[in-house]
């Protein structure tokens, strides 16, 4: 009898260590349970929220709030784009993969627009990124929350302000399961970022070339230094010429031509008429511009705009081949770089295409090389 009972006893322990060892096991593994068997995890996106998203292996359809946001995703793994938040004109889609073509336009909250929520629900988008090029803000909180709320798909902000573009890559990377080429991309930018800036040290205050930049469809529309769309000419450390008001988010503070020709600035960079429907040909050949001694000496230059303008819209990694090209073509001592080479080689890196040298200078436009045409 008390054989049996000295059993029973040492069953009992063994019954409540083994109890305890799995409720243990299972409050240490939950996390890792729901990525195994459910495909899912839990992470923390940049404005503090609790987000269950599909695992890295699970994922096959992302969509976007923005064309900025589209960017990121294009750009790590264009695969993976559930559709496009881009409606891309023709000379647009040259540089970009062929695939591209047959992406299903739904829509962007950019500029007050609205996505098409039945559609993003139709075709089992699994996961959306909200990216803000300035920091995020309460009105991109709500309006994440809204759309995951109405749709049930997880919606991840990510603050993609310029200075933190790199660690925005290495954290949609992770989610996106893109962890390498996350690194490569942001390994590259910041590269690209502390070559710029330090060549641009050695800049004299007191010579910094004064620069107007010219949008719209009549050249009058302009930012001032503390735009996001301005922030490529502060990089290059050109002489912002225009003392405007800001207007948050879209900018484009209206100016009139007065106001320029009292500025007269050293160089122009416009908004091509092609694809933008920019003023760069009007502001070479209208002789209400002619004054302007940016005009006299021939430094009036297109921005390019393919498959994204350089040096802003959108905000965000495209910026990264401006601050090159302006900083060269205001400084090229200080900055002595080859734009052709710079610019096959960031295409192919970012926006996964080869393209050739006469492809470069397509690009480049009248820009190459300005300081030979002096």
């Amino acid at each position: 009898m008390r054989h049996t009972r000295k059993n029973c006893g040492i069953a009992i322990l063994i019954l409540v260590m083994l109890l305890g060892s799995f409720t243990a096991l299972t409050a240490c593994r939950s996390a890792r349970g729901d990525e195994v068997f459910r495909g899912q995890r839990t992470v923390i996106d940049h404005a503090g929220r609790e987000v269950t998203i599909p695992t890295a292996n699970k994922l096959e359809r992302i969509y976007y709030t923005s064309a900025l946001a589209q960017v990121f995703v294009f750009s790590l793994a264009p695969e993976l784009q559930g559709g496009t938040g881009i409606q891309f004109t023709k000379e647009e889609l040259k540089y970009l993969p062929p695939e591209t073509t047959d992406l299903l336009y739904m829509g962007s909250l950019s500029g007050g627009g609205e996505i098409d929520r039945e559609m993003l629900m139709a075709q089992d988008i699994q996961l959306i990124f909200s990216i803000s090029g300035v920091g995020l803000t309460g009105s991109n909180i709500s309006d994440a929350e809204s759309l995951q709320k109405a749709t049930g798909i997880p919606v991840v902000l990510v603050d993609g302000s310029f200075d933190k573009i790199a660690e925005a890559y290495r954290f949609i990377g992770d989610i996106m399961g893109r962890e390498e080429r996350a690194e490569k991309i942001a390994s590259y930018l910041e590269g690209i970022y502390d070559e710029v800036t330090e060549a641009m040290s050695h800049v004299d205050e007191s010579k910094r070339v004064s620069l107007y930049y010219a949008e719209g469809p009549f050249g009058l529309a302009t930012e001032p230094n503390i735009s996001q769309h301005a922030l490529t000419f502060e990089i290059a450390k050109a002489k912002n010429v225009a003392a405007v008001e800001e207007i948050p988010d879209l900018g484009m503070t209206t100016v009139s031509l007065e106001s320029v020709l009292a500025w007269d600035p050293d160089v122009i960079i416009a908004w091509d008429s092609v694809i933008r429907g920019g003023a760069d040909e009007i502001i070479r050949t209208n002789p209400n511009w002619e004054n302007i001694k940016a005009v006299k000496t021939g430094r009036v230059y297109t921005m390019p705009n393919a498959p994204f303008a350089w040096c802003d819209r959108p905000p965000g990694v495209n910026r990264f081949i401006g601050i090159q090209w302006a900083a060269n073509m205001l400084y090229p001592d200080l900055y002595d770089i080859d734009m052709v080479e710079r610019v096959k080689e960031f295409y192919s890196i970012m926006y996964w295409v080869e393209i050739s040298d006469e492809d470069a200078l397509e690009l480049l436009g009248n820009s190459y090389p300005p300081y030979r045409k002096q």
